[in-house]
């Protein structure tokens, strides 16, 4: 009988000893879980983190006439706005051509290159090529020619050629081209905003093409020596 006693006694023990381990256990699966659905929210932020961000210039196409004459005006807004880097190296070709060429890009992505250049003393030239997504689109070319002319002492004309090459995939469609001269000794010159552009047979793309290609050779490797 007091053996019966004592083995009731140890009962109620062992009920609050397994009563103690289930709770263990139960706080043990919760806590992992929880650690568990922490690590997976942490991988799942890293992830959205490291994920590359999409630009924030997602292009149309450029299509037709309208599409250019927007992108080129987008660009030159950037530029005013100051929102393109850039960079820019000076060469000199066998000391009978002379220039400057700078890059304009946005986001790493190239938009604008402009190359100053003068030949011997009387010619001097700025050429401008727009670009979107790596494609050349339009082109614009000034070019200014001097000469001394009869009249009073040191009397000089500058003869300006303007020229705009519209292209679709790197195809001339429209060019234009603008003629005017400049007197130094003249009462009057020609506002050059008001000298209309005239249509003109576009040549092969080359001719745009060409010089653009050279240039982009040099836009991670420059050079102080001629452009080949």
């Amino acid at each position: 009988m007091q053996k019966t006693r004592k083995i009731l006694k140890i009962f109620p023990s062992l009920k609050m000893l397994l009563a103690l381990i289930i709770s263990c256990v139960v706080t043990a699966c919760t806590d992992r879980a929880d650690s568990d659905r922490s690590k997976t929210d942490t991988t799942t932020h890293n992830t959205d983190t490291l994920s590359p961000t999409r630009s924030t210039e997602e292009h149309t196409p450029l299509l037709n006439i309208d599409a250019i004459k927007k992108a080129y005006a987008a660009v030159n807004k950037q530029l005013e706005d100051g929102q393109l880097d850039s960079t820019t190296f000076k060469y000199s070709c066998k000391d009978e051509k002379n220039g400057t060429v700078s890059y304009f890009t946005k986001n790493g992505n190239l938009r604008l290159i402009v190359h100053r250049y003068n030949e011997y003393d009387h010619y001097e030239a700025v050429d401008r090529y727009f670009v979107q997504d790596s494609t050349l689109f339009f082109t614009y070319s000034t070019s200014t020619a001097w000469s001394f002319e009869d009249g009073p002492e040191g009397s000089t004309k500058d003869n300006i050629k303007e020229n705009r090459t519209y292209l679709i995939a790197e195809k001339p469609v429209k060019c234009l081209e603008k003629n005017f001269t400049i007197r130094s000794k003249a009462s009057t010159n020609p506002d050059p905003e008001s000298v209309p552009n005239r249509d003109v047979n576009c040549q092969s793309a080359a001719i745009v093409l060409k010089p653009y290609h050279i240039l982009t050779k040099y836009r991670f490797k420059s050079t102080a020596n001629c452009l080949e």
